[in-house]
């Protein structure tokens, strides 16, 4: 194994291991419990996920999307499952920006 695999599993360890992982870990578990709460979680995601991605004017959308399920995301096993997901994303998104910020990548229009 080469140095760069190595460091990545250690990576990789460490965010197993991190209290971001392990919250969202603890409430995908408790969520699953539910699992009509888990497909309308889900519903809402998928939404949230493509109306980030569609170039629409996202705050008149999102207002109407977040009015809709209202309902579901007010939930207390919702939200921690939403919030904490959203924290390990963060997580993530922040490794990849650190090695892509570092490196001489040309990334073109994609940024």
């Amino acid at each position: 194994m080469n140095r760069v695999e190595e460091v990545t599993n250690e990576l990789k360890d460490e965010i197993l291991k991190s209290q971001e992982y392990v919250r969202y870990q603890d409430a995908r578990q408790e969520i699953a419990r539910y699992p009509m709460l888990k497909k309308k979680a889900d519903e809402f995601r998928k939404r949230n996920f493509d109306l980030q991605n569609s170039g629409t004017d996202i705050y008149s959308e999102a207002d109407s999307l977040r009015q809709e399920y209202m309902f579901i995301t007010q939930n207390a096993v919702v939200w921690e499952y939403l919030d904490a997901e959203s924290a390990f994303c963060r997580v993530l998104q922040q490794v990849n920006w650190m090695l892509l910020q570092d490196l001489d990548f040309d990334l073109g229009d994609r940024q």
